[in-house]
């Protein structure tokens, strides 16, 4: 998600969140009016429940796009990891195959950082599962050679979990979003606990107030937070690729 998006989220939320308060805050002052006004001390203890419930709603979208955040950071870790193996167990091939091997999967180490930045999530993931293709068909080819494909076998394992790490990758770290229905009903309790605050100082004979604008601000803010872990390449919480980084100055060429 671009910073330009992130700032207009925010601006957008905190605008929301002042014209339900500003809302609640004339319907509670024309309310006070009334013959008969509501009591301030039992709409308070409603609000309270309100809040609460924001609250809650807020910590479980919080929690979910911390685990989808935590779950891309992992998945290079464990790519890293497969790839490394893969590369050490093309010693299993013959020569020119092993350097063939190897060649290819300093390649793919490449492809894969190449793509780390890329906008284009599904032409990423389209080019590494063909690149992944290739690595395959030069293992298989390898271990049908007379020397027998119990030597190539192991190389086959490895690159078994790549391919597996790379697809739970793409699943997961980089198709997995929170629903829509989940950011639809955070804003509609948004809007009804704000309005019901600003309901409350109305009836309270609350003019203006400065804790709104500060309850907006956290609010946008925390929402900003929430969507840049939840949408993988936010430049503000990108994933760190220091471990394929590191990987890849390991596996220099010859």
């Amino acid at each position: 998600m671009s910073p330009l998006l992130l700032v207009a989220l925010f601006f957008a939320t905190v605008i929301a969140a002042l014209f339900a308060f500003e809302g609640g805050l004339r319907f509670g002052r024309w309310r006070s009016q009334q013959p008969d006004p509501e009591p301030a001390l039992p709409v308070r203890t409603l609000v309270a429940s309100i809040m609460s419930l924001l609250a809650f709603i807020l910590g479980f979208t919080f929690g979910s796009a911390s685990s989808h955040f935590d779950s891309r950071s992992q998945s290079v870790f464990d790519e890293a990891v497969a790839i490394g193996t893969a590369y050490h167990r093309a010693d299993f091939l013959p020569d020119p195959e092993a350097a063939n091997m190897r060649r290819l999967l300093r390649e793919y180490v490449d492809l894969r950082l190449e793509t780390s930045g890329s906008a284009d999530n599904d032409d990423a993931v389209a080019r590494l599962r063909q690149f992944q293709q290739t690595l395959w068909a030069h293992a298989v080819a390898a271990g049908k050679n007379d020397i027998g494909p119990l030597s190539a076998a192991p190389l086959l394992q490895s690159l078994t979990e790549v391919i597996d790490v790379h697809g739970e990758r793409a699943l997961a770290g980089v198709r997995t979003r929170i629903p829509f229905s989940i950011w639809v009903i955070l804003y509609g309790i948004m809007v009804v606990s704000v309005a019901a605050a600003g309901y409350h100082a109305g009836l309270a004979g609350a003019r203006k107030s400065v804790a709104a604008l500060a309850y907006a601000l956290v609010f946008a803010a925390v929402i900003v937070m929430i969507a840049a872990g939840d949408v993988p390449g936010s430049r503000q919480l990108r994933i760190s690729h220091q471990a394929l980084m590191d990987l890849r100055a390991r596996l220099t060429d010859p």
